[in-house]
């Protein structure tokens, strides 16, 4: 039967730059609905990935780069959940993707959505980094600047520890004190108020993000120096 360093060698192989791995009783305490078995009844692990995100587009004011990456390195994301699946289903592993979207939850009066599971806390689970005050799951080697995706299978995979280490001290509420639309509140995001002021469309029809700061001035940003 594969094992789980067969399963990285695969998703590195795809491009992946992390690869960890959770059972599925780690997320006992995800709601109900979210869990690995509400979505594939008979998962056993959950491979959690990660896509390293280009530092030099935060270099600039113009929002176009940053949009510009953040699209191409999640269709690079969907990439490797594609070829992952397909290379376990040639091992006889039923292998489900778990894509940030498109959403299947939407409330359009709080603008929020949620995605089959939640993305930051299947790679916490899975030891790819650990949650910030600004939400947002930073590596130790990448820091926040990482896109995330995941897939479940029917096997059981030797899993990897909790990432132990943290960022966030105690006096650090950078993220908090700057985010122009008060989103944050070191616990959760406001995917409204977020949305809103993140977000807009050209007046010829392109989609841009035109704010990414509670990434870009995280002093945690590029990980542990």
């Amino acid at each position: 039967m594969i094992d789980s360093q067969e399963v990285k060698r695969m998703a590195r192989e795809l491009g992946a730059d992390l690869v960890g791995i959770a059972s599925f009783q780690r997320f006992e305490s995800v709601p109900e609905g979210f869990r690995p078995t509400d979505v594939l009844p008979d998962a056993k692990s959950v491979i959690a990935y990660a896509k390293r995100f280009p530092k030099s587009v935060f270099s600039t004011e113009s929002p176009v780069p940053y949009t510009f990456a953040s699209s191409v390195t999640l269709q690079e994301v969907f990439r490797v959940a594609h070829g992952l699946v397909l290379r376990l289903e040639d091992h006889g592993v039923t292998a489900v993707p778990i894509p940030s979207e498109p959403y299947e939850h939407w409330d359009e009066e709080k603008r929020e959505g949620r995605g089959l599971m939640s993305l930051k806390h299947i790679g916490y689970l899975a030891g790819l980094g650990v949650l910030g005050r600004n939400t947002l799951l930073t590596n130790d080697q990448y820091g926040n600047q990482i896109t995330l995706g995941a897939v479940l299978v029917d096997i059981p995979l030797k899993e990897d520890p909790i990432a132990e280490y943290s960022f966030c001290g105690d006096d650090c509420k950078i993220c908090l004190s700057n985010c122009s639309v008060g989103a944050l509140d070191g616990i959760t995001v406001n995917q409204k108020k977020c949305r809103e002021g993140s977000q807009s469309v050209t007046k010829k029809g392109y989609f841009l993000y035109t704010c990414n700061l509670c990434r870009k001035i995280c002093p945690s940003r590029t990980g542990i120096k």
